[in-house]
């Protein structure tokens, strides 16, 4: 599983969004766009999306698996907390 190296939280506070993330892994390859929102439950990581023909939005990247999930998702609450 490729290793994240670094992650940068850009704060920008508009209704539920709290702010932004890019996450770069093996200091090789960077993904920007991660949206970090409040919700009834808590803080949550939305991946980067896309708006499809349809009006529909996909997302552009996004773990395959739970543990890859839970993993990216971590890194991006722990930086985002950090920056309080």
């Amino acid at each position: 599983m490729a290793e994240i190296t670094d992650v940068k939280i850009y704060k920008k506070e508009k209704g539920n969004l709290r702010g932004f993330a890019s996450v770069t892994f093996d200091d090789a390859y960077v993904v920007h766009g991660l949206k970090i929102l409040e919700g009834e439950q808590g803080l949550w990581v939305s991946m980067p999306s896309s708006k499809n023909k349809r009006g529909e939005f996909k997302d552009v990247f996004h773990p395959i698996n739970r543990e890859a999930r839970e993993i990216l998702v971590n890194a991006v609450l722990k930086a985002y907390r950090e920056e309080e």
